[in-house]
């Protein structure tokens, strides 16, 4: 279905319901690519053939004032995405792809040198009809983002404060917030989708006391999982490759609003594989796909199209740290930028093989099923239960109860309503999508006082779900509620159906919210920790880019 009739389809929806109601460093060894007999290509890949990269770990350089001092440089390398292809050429902080993991410690501040150490060509051809992207700007920039983080503006990679190869920027990061699982990942105006998609994001683990004081898997059982999806020629090269709303590909080198890759690529491996104990482990996934959501499971069933056999798992922590309690899931959906900490327990299952797998449409929800333009990626990754229970391995218990302040929304001082929306052309396609008709240079029109808290709403008249993201600010959900389409068409914000409170998984800190097709999704904001200039925004990269970001200054 074209966009055009998908919208007209809608449409009609509407109408009936008004009527009616209303790195690599784990791939498998060279020799194994040598003794591969038949030339591969991406699309005959043997699937789970090479082990998961276990990502690095950063090491810090020395000590200044009590606090770390860390050095990552941005460089571009080459190496194999799957042991049947040959090297791909890839850009990766410290030549890994995903980056080094930065563990840190609540209280202990961290120092990072971000150099800029890549060629002066980029990987990809650059739209120069983007904002941020147009000429003079160069094609090679970068600014890095540390994405959950309470910073100062100067620390927090705004995309407008890029930097280019040969040069560097020092950022503080003061650590002063609960344990989390964050990310870093490239932010450069104009081109964050095409520097994410060439390999610029990696994985920051903060750690506290109470975290510590857990009993949980760690170690050679805590594995941190960066979901993604990724589209190679027959040499085994990145191809980025976006399309039109209904399938249709972009001409070369231009934007278009929707990018999901022909494989599934886990740690930077194509079908990768895990040899487990029978016991728990802690996983720490997060979704750093462009555009694709994945509404992921762990399948005991040996293929995607047999009846489901489920392994059951606990969700214990969200974006910004620790659920009030663990959440009891079967499958859990993921939007880009999302972060869960799991508990998956394999106990039981000696032998066996589980499979990460997938049922989310792409685009997400899915109007454009109908047609199938996107190939669904149902098999991620798979646990293979093989190896001997440790006899040192430790037991471990869930986490109980969390202490967790709740925001109050009747303290709240006002309430700002942000409506998501797309310009199009004459034939129907997406030429931008809007915050409120604005896009990222305009001026500023929010200014929250340092200390308030705020009623966040976003307002979603488009057919995508968008994750929405802000920048410094851990927030609560409140709810969400759908809206009538043909009252807002006329000026009216008119409610309708019961506000539906957030999920148990959704329950504790958050920094990005996923907002459905005519849903009004509320947040809580408390905006603490600095005054001065930020940024919010949808995480679906090809939108950010163009132009679904907004800047907000916190006053003091």
């Amino acid at each position: 279905m074209g966009s055009g009739g998908r919208r007209e389809f809608l449409k009609l929806c509407i109408q009936s319901t008004s009527a009616l109601a209303l790195a690599h460093s784990a791939l498998a060894p060279a020799s194994l690519l040598a003794e591969s007999t038949a030339p591969r290509t991406p699309a005959n890949l043997d699937r789970f053939i090479d082990p998961l990269p276990l990502l690095r770990r950063l090491e810090p350089h020395g000590t200044r004032g009590g606090a770390l001092q860390c050095r990552i440089r941005m460089v571009e390398f080459r190496r194999p995405l799957h042991s049947q292809l040959p090297p791909a050429t890839l850009w990766g902080y410290e030549g890994q792809y995903p980056g080094p993991i930065v563990e840190a410690r609540q209280g202990q501040p961290i120092e990072m040198e971000w150099h800029n150490d890549l060629p002066q060509r980029h990987v990809f051809a650059v739209d120069p009809h983007i904002h941020g992207a147009m000429p003079p700007a160069p094609a090679v920039r970068t600014v890095p983002h540390l994405h959950g983080a309470r910073t100062s503006s100067e620390s927090d990679g705004l995309p407008e404060k890029w930097f280019t190869p040969g040069h560097s920027v020092a950022y503080h990061y003061p650590n002063a917030q609960q344990a989390a699982t964050l990310w870093y990942h490239d932010h450069a105006l104009g081109i964050t989708r095409l520097n994410v998609y060439a390999g610029l994001s990696g994985f920051y683990l903060l750690r506290d006391r109470q975290e510590l004081s857990m009993n949980l898997p760690a170690g050679d059982y805590e594995i941190p999982l960066v979901l993604q999806d990724r589209t190679l020629d027959d040499q085994g090269q990145l191809v980025y490759a976006p399309t039109q709303e209904d399938g249709t590909k972009a001409p070369p080198g231009a934007w278009a609003p929707e990018f999901f890759g022909d494989l599934p690529v886990v740690n930077g491996a194509i079908y990768p594989y895990l040899e487990v104990e029978p016991r728990p482990y802690r996983l720490r996934v997060l979704n750093g796909a462009n555009a694709r959501f994945f509404n992921f499971y762990f399948n005991l069933a040996a293929r995607p199209t047999d009846i489901p056999s489920l392994v059951k798992f606990q969700q214990i922590g969200s974006d910004g740290g620790f659920l009030p309690k663990p959440a009891p899931l079967d499958k859990l959906l993921l939007a880009p930028a999302e972060r869960a900490d799991l508990i998956v327990d394999f106990s039981g299952h000696e032998g066996r093989t589980v499979t990460l797998a997938n049922d989310a449409p792409s685009p997400y929800p899915g109007w454009a099923m109908l047609t199938g333009q996107h190939a669904p990626l149902n098999e991620l990754m798979q646990f293979r239960v093989t190896r001997p229970l440790a006899l040192n391995g430790r037991a471990f218990s869930l986490p109980g109860a969390v202490p967790l302040e709740r925001f109050d929304p009747k303290q709240a001082v006002t309430t700002r309503d942000f409506v998501l929306s797309e310009r199009l052309d004459a034939h129907g396609n997406t030429q931008a999508v809007l915050i409120n008709n604005h896009g990222y240079d305009d001026p500023v029109t929010e200014s929250p006082a340092l200390g308030t808290l705020e009623k966040w709403r976003f307002i979603n008249t488009t057919d995508d779900a968008h994750p929405m993201h802000l920048h410094l600010v851990q927030f609560q959900i409140l709810e969400r509620q759908g809206f009538d389409v043909a009252a807002f068409t006329q000026g009216r914000l008119q409610l309708v159906g019961s506000p539906r409170p957030p999920a148990a998984h959704e329950a504790g800190w958050k920094d990005t919210a996923v907002v459905n097709p005519r849903d009004v999704l509320t947040l809580l904001v408390r905006f603490e920790g600095y005054s001065g200039r930020y940024v919010f925004h949808c995480h679906m990269l090809e939108h950010e880019d163009n132009d679904m970001m907004r800047p907000y200054e916190v006053t003091a």
